[in-house]
């Protein structure tokens, strides 16, 4: 049995005050040693003395003694108590700055531990080679991308600590302001809360400069005092939009640490382009309550001719039940509903997109777990009256990748692992596709193996409001197997309909380990991709002046954020141009190691040029067609076809066959049947169909049927 299980088997079979530990938890676990944490982690919660040491922690948190008598306590790494805390109840934040002081000074208290896990990580082999190869791919692409930006070289005063799990948005009226946010552990001199709240980055110029402030603390929120509860503040997963009169907003997790965590949902918002910021309201103040409250998105309907032009929504899980809540005052206040039930019953996840005629679409994704998470599933969802109600749930996705599994650790992320985390997006843009909804989620290649360094970036569509979901199409372009792509974020360019989808990629490292980021995007509603750019490339703004690549693997940077890359980057399109932005640890790593800005929020400016010209090729025309008399009703079927951009099928009939022929159906029809109801007995019917492109080119007519109805 490996040493970590020998040493967490002792630490549960002696008193548990004696200190048997092992250090810093990185990566996978086998099943034995993921049990034997959770059994400690359970032990932990019903020993008395445990709980009054914790309980001593609150208003104590800089009291040396305190705290180390606590830690002398532990038998497991605080940072990975919480990490086991966070696998057994199905949710994640970002891990705060004060647990990874308290961890390292565990380890003080707990000399060689580190040294003994990581030998017997090293003995079993689960510790590769350091050397890494040079990359082996460049991307080709028509694309062009502006210089790479290190947001914190121009900013006054600089961030220093790490930035990661990034948002970003342009404003619709103004492409020049760019704000972006990222969870942060820089306090700024204690002006951004006790252990960092969230960090944002704003420009003026469309991303060449940026400058550098954070949200409220609690002081801003009337009721919220973590002071008086004895703790510190810190902040995690930012979510942000624009309204119409160019005030840009911020929704995020204002948590509090006093030795247990309480949570609370909060919103902010910015009148400058994100220079100051003010506290706009409460959603949620879990601090009370002592729920959970996590992983949130935000949307604010912009769109004139919606019945809820200006209502703000947001969703987010309760305790891995799904909430979402609106707001008709600007955020002000908020009305809290349920959404519905679907899927195994661990929700998380979720992602929202506003429709112009006020359609609210959602997706969420739902688990299945006992031990292990065993199942992971995309749902949607949405609202036709500002949010108040819902439809049924259809699932959009099954993935073979399984969030919270034991299974979905790939190096490039080996702490904080990856999850399926799908995005949504509709085209409001009036042309072509518009209305048509768009997925992105990551998930294993389609006959490529299941290992966790082998997973792929796809996207599924909608022509019929979420009712049915098109195959799924995989975007990046390198050869399938081998490489991992991971967290993708998708928008769709409402100037022109396009979406755009951005993600992490290591497809130029066969180790897996370093990290670029590429983009892609469809002009032909979402049938297809074009071929992949890469966005990060090398830029004087980093001390590592000459790379593209960053690199959060544990084991290969020592200073590396246990949060990682998080769960999601930055990405917002406007114009033919997509604004993406990511945690990038160029200015460190990995020849400036004692450099005091670790990692900083990349950014970079991609312009796609101009769109093909529209494909004016009709689709052959359907075959097969078969119409079946039944009781005042005729079924039609034929034969799919083959055209890969396919919208689906207008159906026309007639009285006569050499007649005038009538459309049928109201919307296009997506599947290769019809049924045409409510028909008088004995009464006969001629019928043609035709095929319809996502150009709107159509067919010439299929060969007539008729039939007699019953």
């Amino acid at each position: 049995m490996r040493n970590f299980v020998r040493m967490l088997s002792l630490a549960l079979a002696i008193a548990i005050a004696v200190p048997a530990a092992f250090a810093d938890g990185l990566g996978p676990m086998s099943p034995e040693e993921r049990q034997a944490l959770f059994d400690t982690v359970t032990r932990l919660k019903h020993d008395p003395q445990f709980q009054a040491l914790k309980g001593q922690l609150k208003g104590n948190l800089n009291n040396r003694a305190v705290v180390d008598q606590y830690l002398s306590y532990l038998p497991i790494s605080p940072m990975r108590m919480l990490q086991a805390e966070m696998e057994m109840g199905r949710f994640e934040f970002a891990i705060p700055t004060i647990i990874h002081r308290q961890h390292q000074r565990w380890l003080e208290l707990h000399p060689g531990m580190a040294g003994q896990y990581n030998e017997s990580r090293e003995a079993e082999g689960e510790i590769g080679e350091s050397g890494i190869e040079s990359s082996l791919r460049q991307a080709v692409a028509a694309a062009t991308v502006d210089p790479n930006r290190n947001a914190a070289s121009t900013s006054s005063p600089a961030p220093t600590e790490y930035q990661g799990e990034i948002q970003i948005v342009v404003n619709p009226n103004n492409p020049n302001q760019v704000v972006a946010s990222a969870n942060t552990w820089d306090d700024m001199g204690g002006a951004c809360g006790d252990y960092g709240l969230q960090a944002i980055f704003y420009s003026g110029d469309g991303g060449a400069t940026w400058s550098y402030t954070c949200s409220p603390d609690d002081s801003a929120y009337a009721g919220m005092d973590c002071g008086a509860l004895g703790g510190g503040t810190f902040g995690s997963d930012p979510a942000l939009s624009w309204n119409a009169n160019n005030e840009v907003f911020l929704n995020y997790m204002l948590i509090c640490y006093n030795g247990n965590y309480l949570y609370s949902m909060v919103v902010a918002r910015s009148a400058d382009g994100g220079a100051t910021w003010n506290a706009q309201g409460i959603i949620k103040n879990g601090w009370v309550t002592a729920t959970l409250e996590d992983k949130n998105f935000y949307a604010i309907d912009t769109n004139a001719g919606s019945p809820f032009n200006g209502r703000h929504y947001t969703c987010w899980d309760r305790s891995n039940n799904e909430k979402f809540a609106y707001s008709s005052n600007g955020g002000s206040t908020w009305t809290e509903v349920d959404l519905p039930t679907a899927g195994g019953g661990v929700d998380l996840g979720c992602d929202i997109a506003v429709q112009k005629n006020g359609t609210v679409h959602v997706i969420w994704n739902s688990l299945s777990c006992l031990a292990n998470c065993s199942n992971e599933q995309t749902y949607y969802t949405r609202s036709t009256n500002g949010g108040v109600s819902w439809s049924t749930p259809v699932l959009v996705v099954d993935p073979t990748l399984v969030g919270f599994s034991n299974k979905n650790c790939p190096t490039a992320q080996n702490d904080r692992c990856i999850g399926p985390f799908g995005a949504i997006d509709v085209d409001n843009s009036g042309g072509a596709c518009d209305g048509t909804l768009y997925v992105t989620y990551t998930d294993f290649t389609s006959g490529g193996g299941r290992t966790v360094n082998n997973s792929d970036i796809w996207v599924k569509r909608s022509t019929n409001n979420g009712a049915t979901w098109n195959a799924a199409v995989r975007v990046n372009d390198d050869a399938a197997g081998g490489n991992v792509q991971f967290h993708s974020f998708l928008v769709v360019d409402q100037t022109s309909g396009n979406p755009v989808v951005a993600w992490h990629d290591a497809r130029n490292d066969t180790n897996n380990r370093r990290l670029d980021i590429y983009a892609s995007r469809s002009t032909n509603c979402g049938v297809s991709f074009e071929a992949n750019t890469k966005v990060s490339n090398a830029s004087a703004e980093f001390n590592n002046s000459s790379i593209s690549y960053s690199d959060h693997n544990s084991l290969d940077n020592p200073n590396y954020n246990p949060n990682q890359t998080g769960e999601y980057l930055g990405l917002d399109a406007r114009g033919g141009k997509a604004y993406v932005a990511w945690s990038d640890t160029r200015h460190f790593f990995p020849a400036f190691t004692t450099e005091p800005q670790q990692e900083n929020l990349g950014f970079a400016r991609l312009d796609f040029g101009a769109a093909p010209p529209p494909d004016t090729t009709p689709p052959a025309a359907p075959t097969g067609l078969t119409a079946t008399p039944g009781k005042r009703k005729i079924t039609l079927n034929w034969t799919a076809n083959a055209e890969p951009d396919l919208a689906g099928y207008n159906v026309y009939r007639s009285s006569t066959s050499g007649g005038t022929y009538t459309l049928l159906n109201g919307s296009l029809v997506t599947g290769t049947s019809y049924v045409n109801s409510g028909l008088t007995s004995g009464a006969t019917w001629f019928y043609r169909i035709t095929a319809v492109d996502t150009s709107s080119n159509e067919s010439a007519v299929s060969a007539t049927v008729s039939a007699t109805a019953n």
